[in-house]
């Protein structure tokens, strides 16, 4: 009747005791009297078998009675194939065999959940993602106490999830963490999937699994699992960041969010992590198959940056084009322009007319400046920002020169001048500071706009009794002074 009364718990606890004292009394042997024993090692590998195989029936007997999908068991196994895969003459035996033919369906079992739980903690995830930066992950997550003996740390599985298992220990941080978030990182969804990656393959890892062929297929799996968990993170935030730039403002009021940077270091994340995660150690045949498989995940990171820097790059032409529409309205021959004219000239002769001052030109370098800023700060890949700044710059004076091409055959209007004077040379003057090459600033495009301005000023200071009013092409040190 006492028997009865031992729960699955107490009687796994129990034999996990028992393991230790096995070991124990097999170590013992092994010290005193391996030496006696020199000449008959079979007789004394027969011995350890034999008791070990009386402590298997205790030990299958505790194993039977435990819930399905729990995994208290694995510490015991951790224990005892720690000392067997060590003992020459024990790896590999009877009863280490038996070991791992109880113990193969189980970890098969739990990684099965572990990739079922991870898939649905992905598409959870981000379908509530902020996008907000994760600075500590740890802080989130609960603390359970483990037991004293020395066991594995088993990744803990979401409670929600509609397969009635129990609550886990909770696994400690992996040794990358604390590097990464020095700074503003990726997402919470993102640094919880590579989190849960990482400790899924620790743990496997840290099984030991002794032998090669299951081991290999384990790793293969996890691997495979790693490459597919982060391709799906990296299309999924591809979708968000377009989203997220669809519903921001197209006007010089537009400032980068800082979603916009976290889901560029999500993928900062997500190449630095595929490296670790998705790399694998085969023989060369596999090498060169896993080798095509790994480098497609670095193939769709590298594609879908070059795609975010488009779009954000697209978005702010679109703010430069708002502002150069305005400039339009003062084009020759226009009604606005000649009814501005008319309008001017009219009331002049009565009142001093203010003419239009630079809000235009200081609200789209604002922006600019903003944009740089932000960027610089808050994405943590240097080659990121210089690749996404040279193609802005590239972009904006293309847009630029293409306005000027459209207006050869007319003389612009004093406002549209020192507005886009203005523009250039603090467009100019900005993306340098920020690391521009002169290779790239002094473009055959900022040539000809420069060149085209530069005549229109000096037209415009011939026409013009008032001239520009300090605004030139011409370099000025006074003028950045002023103007910063």
């Amino acid at each position: 009747n006492v028997g009865r009364l031992i729960t699955p718990a107490k009687k796994l606890e129990d034999t996990i005791r028992l393991a230790e004292l096995v070991i124990e009394v097999l170590q013992q042997n092994e010290e005193h009297h391996a030496e006696a024993f020199a000449w008959w090692s079979d007789l004394m590998v027969e011995h350890a078998e034999t008791f070990l195989s009386l402590f298997a029936v205790d030990m299958d007997a505790a194993l039977e009675v435990q819930p399905p999908d729990t995994w208290d068991s694995f510490p015991l196994f951790q224990l005892l194939n720690d000392f067997l895969r060590t003992d020459y003459n024990l790896c590999n035996g009877k009863f280490h065999k038996h070991l791992q033919d109880l113990f193969a369906p189980l970890v098969v079992r739990y990684v099965d959940l572990m990739e079922s739980s991870i898939a649905q903690s992905i598409h959870r995830g981000f379908e509530r993602e902020s996008w907000e930066p994760v600075k500590s992950l740890t802080s989130n997550l609960p603390n359970v106490n483990l037991p004293n003996v020395n066991l594995p740390k088993v990744p803990n599985l979401p409670v929600n999830i509609p397969l009635g298992i129990p609550q886990m220990p909770t696994f400690s941080a992996p040794s990358w963490m604390a590097a990464i978030y020095d700074a503003d990182n990726g997402s919470g969804t993102s640094e919880d999937l590579f989190w849960k990656l990482d400790a899924l393959q620790t743990f496997i890892r840290d099984l030991h699994w002794p032998e090669e062929e299951f081991g290999k297929h384990l790793e293969q799996r996890l691997k495979l699992m790693a490459s597919d968990m982060i391709e799906s993170c990296v299309k999924r935030t591809r979708i968000a960041f377009e989203v997220k730039l669809q519903k921001t403002s197209r006007s010089t009021d537009f400032r980068v969010p800082q979603s916009i940077c976290t889901m560029f270091n999500v993928m900062v994340d997500a190449k630095a992590q595929s490296t670790k995660l998705c790399s694998m150690e085969m023989g060369q045949e596999f090498a060169k198959t896993w080798h095509q498989y790994h480098s497609k995940i670095d193939e769709l990171i590298e594609e879908t940056v070059k795609e975010m820097i488009t779009l954000l790059v697209a978005k702010f032409v679109t703010i430069l084009e708002g502002v150069l529409a305005k400039l339009s309205r003062y084009d020759e021959g226009t009604l606005f322009s000649s009814f501005l004219s008319f309008t001017v000239k009219a009331a002049s002769k009565y009142v001093d007319v203010p003419k239009p001052g630079m809000d235009v030109a200081d609200a789209y370098v604002t922006f600019v400046r903003h944009s740089q800023d932000v960027l610089r700060d808050k994405v943590n890949e240097e080659m990121y920002i210089e690749r996404l700044f040279d193609q802005w710059y590239n972009s904006s004076m293309n847009v630029i020169c293409t306005w000027l091409t459209d207006r050869m055959d007319l003389q612009l209007h004093i406002y549209q001048l020192k507005t886009l004077i203005r523009m250039v040379k603090k467009t100019y003057r900005d993306f340098r500071l920020q690391g521009v090459l002169d290779s790239t600033l002094n473009s055959k495009t900022y040539e000809t706009i420069r060149n085209r301005l530069t005549v229109e000023e000096a037209t415009a200071s011939v026409s013009e009794g008032g001239g520009l009013q300090g605004i030139s092409m011409k370099d000025s040190d006074e003028e950045d002074e002023e103007d910063d």
